[in-house]
């Protein structure tokens, strides 16, 4: 399953990725050095991204990291063209910290989420609730939504429909417990926050209120 390619807030670390290495090969094409390998992994990653692969996140994270420290003259693997930078000399040497690429890392959480969409998954009851009788439950991911600051929530559409307080329950949204990480597929036993969707049409609004929570669950 491809990605359409567009520009939206999933995507635009990745165009940018491309866009700022496609510049960087064609600046240095009559200099071969390392930063055109750096350029290399960069448009990988977007491939990936676009192909939903996984490993897209891990290589435009190795694009942004690389960034960062600079030892002029003999090693700068800098993409964007400019910094933002604290340096410090020594003899023939400058060593700068650039903290650029560092303001991108946030996104890196919105594209291991992304790389999630159209992938099934499993939903468990971590403790006895009120849903309790009808997990386990499989679901696929069909979208990555932000509610203002909570961000990075998965919407699920279930395989089987769910009952609660007399409503027919077809999509739940997850999120990591660990706000600071992302739900991964294949690894077991990951807590994650458990809202139902008792009436789709309030998906268009920012409140996550809208959606009752539950209760803990594991996934994988």
């Amino acid at each position: 399953m491809r990605r359409k390619i567009e520009f939206t807030k999933e995507t635009i670390l990745p165009n940018l990725v491309f866009i700022f290495s496609v510049i960087n090969i064609i600046n240095n094409i009559s200099n071969l050095n390392i930063s055109i390998v750096l350029s290399l992994i960069g448009i990988c990653g977007t491939i990936l991204f676009y192909n939903q692969n996984n490993i897209s996140s891990k290589l435009i994270y190795i694009w942004l990291i690389a960034q960062v420290i600079i030892i002029e003259p003999i090693f700068n693997l800098n993409q964007l063209g400019f910094t933002l930078s604290f340096s410090l000399g020594f003899g023939d040497y400058n060593l700068s910290i650039n903290f650029l690429p560092l303001l991108f890392l946030g996104l890196i959480k919105v594209i291991e989420s992304a790389n999630l969409i159209g992938k099934q998954i499993n939903l468990m009851e971590f403790r006895e609730n009120t849903i309790s009788e009808f997990l386990p439950i499989r679901g696929i991911i069909t979208q990555r939504l932000d509610f203002n600051e909570n961000k990075n929530w998965l919407l699920i559409d279930l395989e089987n429909q769910l009952e609660f307080e007399g409503k027919k329950i077809d999509k739940v949204l997850i999120k990591n417990k660990d706000a600071e990480k992302s739900i991964k597929l294949k690894k077991k036993n990951q807590i994650a926050h458990l809202r139902l969707v008792t009436d789709e049409s309030k998906l268009l609004s920012s409140e996550l209120s809208e959606f009752p929570f539950i209760d803990w669950i594991r996934c994988e």
